[in-house]
């Protein structure tokens, strides 16, 4: 196999690991623990053609994809599994609606407490604040 292939096929499965770090923690290690069991596979098959690189690379590029995807659906069905209040919003939905300095906010409130997420520390009203900036209502009644 050509080396500038193998190099692109490398650099393509690279790229794709370096993407999944923004990930959720699932799709991280699926793709990661993927990505190693089918270098080591692809490996073992290209040896027996005399390509053990080639099929190393190309291994570890369908096994990163297949653990990636996997992780992403076991990540999709624990965030579908949170509860939701009455408004059908759940803890993880408010956290990304807060900017930098409201997530600093909670902290201190928190005050170093960490057994429980910083949106438990969030007032009702500031709920409601979210929601309301969320769907682009900034004024009452709109």
């Amino acid at each position: 196999m050509n080396k500038k292939i193998l190099s692109l096929i490398a650099a393509g499965a690279i790229t794709f690991l370096a993407a999944c770090s923004s990930q959720n923690q699932n799709t991280t290690r699926g793709a990661g623990v993927g990505a190693g069991v089918g270098a080591v596979i692809g490996g073992i098959i290209g040896h027996q053609s005399g390509e053990a690189g080639a099929g190393a690379a190309l291994g570890a590029a369908a096994g990163g994809l297949a653990g990636g995807a996997y992780g992403k659906s076991k990540d999709n069905q624990a965030y579908n599994n949170l509860p939701r209040d009455t408004h059908g919003y759940n803890s993880d939905d408010y956290y990304r609606m807060l900017n930098s300095d409201e997530k600093k906010m909670l902290e201190k409130r928190a005050a170093g407490r960490t057994d429980m997420p910083l949106t438990m520390y969030l007032t009702e009203v500031e709920k409601e604040n979210l929601r309301r900036r969320s769907t682009g209502q900034n004024e009452i009644g709109r």
